[in-house]
């Protein structure tokens, strides 16, 4: 082997392939390290990404275990204030009362006016707290719903009775229509049912101006088990993209909506709340400018738990469920005399009217309804069938003393039964006017035993008078 000048041994003299081969090995060599780091480098990025996202994590699930802690105790608090707001508002609707009754005359009718206003606003103030208050129960999920025996018969009829005279009252058709295929008899919470195709019911009627209003209820195709409980008009109906919207909580379609037709936007959110305790659920369909139906689909049989104490009334129901006192009422001197009775309920709050209805509907009175005096006395008018009138001391347009008075002066109406629901009157206490036109009191919130037991002794009175 030769050397060069510089002292270097010279290489072998190697063939050129095999020179190219080593070039390319040792620069694959390279890239592999190359690669092998960048490999390496996007591993450690990616665990620190990993251990950050972890600790993002943790982070909002504290945060979201905070929040909903947050909105757990806000939601008991408020679903535990019902007497706290109840009670000073019930108050002030009970001096507003009186003194828009103005039984010594001190007021002037300005005054008796703006009280009567401060009432009827108290009042539309209650329905908003009743609804908040029930929004609140769903949400902290201590909404309690409580199954039992219903007859779909008499449910019917209990809606039908209440609101047929509102859809009619407006100029509306009022259908009603049960399948063949729908039993006898529910395992349901017969109250929070009412409550949700009452809710149902009077939005479409509200939002109806003309056409009908229908109740049709049904099997669900392909579900025999489950009823299909729809609810129809021909009123405004809703856009495609508000159909879901309508639900949420204080919504409705647009703000017009709201400013035209009032209310607060929580009734549908309370109905599916309220629908998915009893294993149900509600869906909307709508054509905008024709009408809507909203079409609560419910089992047949409701499994959910009865509570604690299965025999007490949910706060806010007025609901006849217990059959031994429907019993002693249908026994007594009212349920005799009220079978075939045409009773004329005259109260703007639609709540009561739907109460009233209910216990009078099922001892076979035919009720009829009108929201102010002036509706009232055009009904005693039209119809000289009338046997009872139940006269709302405070209604709109005229009071209920100037609508009493008038129906005493219509020819042979001197002893027509009246009895005026007010605040803070004992039960039965009569009230004399100037021209000895006397009729009965009753307090609010009516209490059904006294309000039967007045209409027993009253109606009973007018049959011996006439006979």
């Amino acid at each position: 082997m030769g050397r060069y000048l510089d002292g270097r041994a010279k290489l072998p003299r190697t063939p050129d392939g095999l020179a190219d081969a080593t070039l390319r090995t040792m620069a694959l060599l390279s890239d592999s390290r190359r690669l092998a780091k960048q490999l390496q480098d996007w591993s450690n990025e990616l665990r620190r990404n990993q251990a950050e996202l972890r600790r993002s994590q943790v982070e909002l699930g504290e945060k979201a275990k905070v929040l909903a802690a947050t909105s757990q105790r806000k939601s008991d608090i408020l679903a535990g204030m019902s007497h706290e707001l109840r009670t000073p508002l019930n108050s002030m609707l009970t001096l507003a009362q009186l003194l828009a009754e103005n039984p010594e005359g001190n007021l002037s009718e300005s005054e008796v006016k703006s009280a009567s206003t401060i009432y009827r606003a108290g009042t539309n103030l209650l329905q908003i707290i009743n609804d908040l208050l029930d929004l609140s129960k769903v949400a902290a999920g201590r909404l309690e719903v409580r199954p039992g025996p219903v007859r779909t018969a008499r449910m019917v009829d209990d809606l039908d009775a209440a609101f047929r005279p509102m859809a009619v009252g407006k100029g509306l058709r009022f259908d009603v229509e049960v399948s063949p295929e729908v039993p006898d008899e529910l395992f349901t919470d017969e109250w929070r049912l009412q409550q949700i195709l009452g809710n149902l019911l009077s939005n479409a009627i509200k939002f109806t101006a003309s056409g009908t209003v229908a109740l049709r209820i049904s099997g669900e195709p392909g579900t025999p088990a489950v009823l299909a409980l729809a609810v129809s008009d021909t009123g405004i109906g809703i856009p495609a993209d508000l159909l879901e919207a309508v639900f949420e909580a204080f919504r409705q379609a647009d703000a017009g909506t709201s400013r035209g037709y009032g209310g607060t936007g929580l009734g549908l959110t309370i109905s599916r709340g309220i629908a998915s305790l009893l294993g149900g659920t509600i869906r909307a369909e709508s054509v905008q400018g024709s009408g809507s139906t909203f079409t609560l689909c419910l089992p047949a049989v409701c499994a959910a738990e009865t509570s604690p104490d299965p025999g007490a009334l949910p706060e806010t129901s007025d609901a006849v469920d217990d059959a031994a006192k429907l019993a002693q009422w249908r026994a007594g001197p009212a349920g005799r005399l009220l079978r075939g009775a045409r009773v004329l309920i005259v109260d703007d709050d639609i709540r009561s009217v739907f109460a009233l209805a209910q216990v009078l509907g099922r001892l076979g009175a035919l009720v009829r309804y009108a929201e102010n005096g002036p509706e009232g006395i055009e009904q005693v008018q039209s119809d000289p069938r009338t046997s009872l009138v139940l006269m709302d001391v405070t209604t709109p347009e005229w009071d209920g003393y100037q609508a009493i008075r008038a129906i005493r002066a219509m020819p042979g109406r001197d002893g027509l039964p009246i009895i005026a629901m007010t605040t803070g009157a004992a039960p039965g206490d009569r009230d004399e006017s100037p021209a000895g036109q006397a009729f009965d009191r009753v307090p609010k919130p009516v209490d059904p035993d006294q309000l039967l037991d007045l209409i027993g002794r009253r109606l009973g009175h007018a049959q011996v008078t006439v006979e």
